[in-house]
């Protein structure tokens, strides 16, 4: 299945965002489609085979709404939207100011004002009105057109349906009565209040929007669009879509690196702040590691880039930003069931209110029947609903990517937010995941001998304890011998043949079951402190024990207190029982799980979900894959393996603790406000609803409640950009 992303135009509520969704679901090939109305985006999975990207196209321009091009960010769709809105609403304010001014006649307190007689025509009213209703206000009688092919409904139907309503009674009136009627009982005014104000709306919206993408904004600034490559003797700008790898890059001083790769010659500090937290610059030189999205500050570097744009560290977080928007968690996806259904239900309830008033034997003219079944046509507003969830969601994830928490869905944060026990890995999770080798006990031959032999086969070990005692051996400059038939046990350790000798490097069980091996073993006191003993032999004869230990996190102990306020915490590791509970003690984790296989790891897991707990898992290896995919919510730490990283719904790219109770804070203060959005757009809509169908609102004040309605939700989503950061602990 391939993925496509495409920027929407012309959406105006949540039912457009839910009449896209499902018209892409009916296209064959299509196997998943969301719509994010904050974004403006469509993302769906299709199967390349029977669908492509010409055909989702189309069936989106079938449906009544446009496609920008392959390239556009969520950012430049906005400045087209935003200066399209800007012109529309300008011609309308300019075509309604005449009519506006008029109405001022209609308001007992404002006979003071001043207005030219010439404003009273209506034959003047009547043709700026035709101006507004059929040019500026095409665009709604287009989208409502659509819906209504596709038998739904959306804010264009009722903006197109209260206008009509008021033009052609108008028109009537004017015509009917041989020109004579008085510009008092004419609604023309009407048309051009709800047509410029829900265009104004629309603006301030779009702006809101526009803010609301600020930090992701940020991410996308971050791309460089070209970059200069060596050739030969040459250097050579070019687009950063067409960089290979192998390519290399030329960075001077002030410039933003663009690719990820290693450094192959020059030297700079460089500010990773963006990746790894870090205000201090760190210093590259030869063989160290550079990534895209990160800023020389002085000196030059050559870059070999390691992988193209489209797969470097910085590009795959914006992917997993965007991705974020595209699953909708439950709370969303029960507002746009009940967001396809408001709008034939508010012109459900505008007709019974003009039925009852024209029935009512006491009631006003007719006229009247007519003012309040618009009103309630305009004081409804689906775009508050549709807003509540993903202006939230929006703002929360591009935030947490600022600080290096990558939410890859939706609905993580929504379980995130709802977590109550948090299970933690230990190797590399608690722990620096970098074991160090302390000591070296021999039994005969010389420290630096054991090391020397122990080196030369561990060197070809990818296990991080075998990657200690060679990093070790290379720091005190020791030679290593060549190794021959090699052989790594998992489990269990690594053997060799060196200059002539059988060594063997491993677990104490492991060496001891050679039936060779002699039993006069060295007495070990490593593992009671909490550290890893690893014995070696030397042809079948206890040599010694190298002692290692991995060093608890520094802000280990901090952040399990600040856990310990919302969740029960556990450990659940592969490790042995005493260095696991010595890791336990001084974390400040009372229960502890040890020995665990990846797929005991994934059963415990279970077990809780099982009695009702919602789980969150924190690892970091591929052992840990099986539990970070059972768990509601898998938390991958980026220093850990990919397979983790994959499976994982939140990734912390900065490898740290203190990402996981920030990523809570803002997961909770996320749901929070989305609760408020959706509590003030029901609410808002119960109340104003019945007093428009009462009387007691005119349809000008009811269009303006509808605008301020939209505007009210995506202001208070905006308000995360504070309080989620204001919610966060110092470090």
């Amino acid at each position: 299945m391939d993925t496509l992303r495409l920027q929407v135009q012309g959406m105006t509520c949540a039912a457009c965002a839910v009449r896209i969704e499902k018209g892409l679901r009916r296209l064959e090939g299509v196997q998943q489609a969301t719509v994010n109305m904050a974004t403006a985006q469509a993302y769906v999975q299709y199967d390349p085979q029977l669908a492509g990207e010409t055909a989702i196209r189309r069936k989106i321009e079938q449906l009544g709404y446009g496609t920008a091009g392959k390239e556009a960010t969520p950012h430049e769709a906005y400045e087209s939207e935003i200066r399209s809105l800007r012109s529309r609403f300008l011609l309308s304010l300019a075509l309604s100011f005449p009519l506006l001014w008029g109405m001022l006649a209609h308001y007992p307190g404002l006979h003071f004002v001043w207005i030219p007689h010439i404003l009273h025509s209506p034959f003047l009213q009547w043709g700026l009105a035709s101006a507004l209703q059929f040019y500026v206000g095409y665009s709604f009688y287009y989208g409502a057109y659509q819906s209504l092919k596709l038998r739904s409904a959306n804010m264009d139907t009722l903006v197109a349906l209260s206008t009509s309503v008021a033009y052609f009674y108008s028109h009537y009136l004017l015509f009917a009565s041989s020109f004579t009627v008085s510009h008092e009982h004419l609604y023309f005014d009407t048309v051009a209040m709800i047509i410029t104000v829900v265009l104004l709306g629309k603006f301030l919206e779009a702006k809101a929007k526009g803010r609301a993408l600020k930090d992701l904004n940020e991410l996308y600034g971050l791309q460089i669009r070209f970059v200069r490559v060596k050739k030969r003797n040459a250097e050579d700008w070019i687009p950063t879509e067409a960089l290979r790898q192998g390519d290399q890059v030329v960075v001077l001083a002030g410039e933003w690196i663009s690719a990820d790769g290693k450094v192959v010659s020059g030297a700079a500090e460089v500010d990773e702040a963006l990746l790894t937290g870090e205000s201090m610059p760190i210093l590259k030189t030869s063989g160290d590691e550079a990534y895209s999205g990160t800023r020389c500050l002085n000196g030059s570097l050559i870059i070999r880039a390691e992988c193209a744009a489209s797969e470097t560290r910085l590009s795959r977080m914006i992917a997993m930003v965007e991705e974020a928007q595209s699953l909708k968690p439950t709370i969303a996806r029960k507002v746009d069931k009940a967001a396809a259904i408001f709008v034939p239900l508010m012109v459900l309830c505008a007709a019974i209110t003009y039925a009852a008033w024209s029935l009512i034997p006491e009631a006003p003219a007719p006229a009247a029947a007519i003012r309040y079944a618009l009103a309630v046509l305009l004081i409804a507003c689906p775009c508050a609903l549709g807003l509540a969830a993903p202006v939230s969601i929006l703002i929360a994830t591009a935030l947490s990517a600022k600080q290096g928490i990558l939410f890859k869905n939706g609905s993580a944060m929504e379980s995130l937010a709802k977590v109550d026990r948090i299970l933690f890995d230990k190797t590399g999770t608690l722990t620096e995941g970098k074991p160090v080798l302390t000591s070296i006990q021999p039994v005969r031959h010389t420290k630096s001998y054991l090391l020397r032999m122990a080196a030369a086969i561990e060197r070809h070990s990818a296990h991080p304890l075998g990657q200690a005692i060679a990093l070790s051996a290379e720091q005190q400059r020791i030679l290593f011998p060549e190794a021959k038939e090699l052989l790594e046990v998992p489990g269990g350790g690594m053997q060799g043949v060196v200059e002539g000798k059988l060594v063997r490097v491993g677990h104490p069980k492991w060496i001891q079951a050679d039936s060779s091996y002699e039993k006069s073993a060295p007495s070990v006191r490593a593992s009671e402190s909490g550290e890893t003993a690893l014995y070696i032999s030397i042809d079948h004869r206890p040599a010694g024990t190298f002692v290692l230990s991995d060093m608890i996190r520094s802000d280990a102990f901090a952040v399990i207190e600040r856990l310990k306020r919302n969740a029960s915490l556990g450990m659940v590791t592969g490790d042995q029982s005493l260095p696991a509970n010595v890791i336990a003690r001084q974390s400040g984790i009372e229960e502890v799980y040890s020995a665990c296989s990846p797929d005991r790891k994934a059963e415990i897991v279970n077990e809780y979900r099982r009695n009702g707990n919602v789980v969150a898992f924190v690892g970091d290896g591929n052992n840990d894959a099986a539990a970070l995919a059972s768990a509601n919510v898998g938390i991958a730490m980026s220093g850990g393996a990919g397979a983790a990283m994959e499976t994982g719904d939140v990734v912390l790219t900065r490898n740290r603790l203190t990402g996981i109770a920030d990523a809570i804070e803002i997961s909770k203060q996320a749901l929070k406000n989305i609760r408020q959005n959706i509590g003030f757009a029901i609410g808002y809509n119960v109340l104003a609803v019945p007093l428009a169908a009462f009387g007691f609102l005119d349809p000008r004040i009811a269009c303006m409640g509808m605008t301020a309605s939209s505007i009210f939700v995506v202001t208070n989503a905006l308000r995360l950009r504070r309080t989620a950061t204001a919610g966060r602990e110092p470090k």
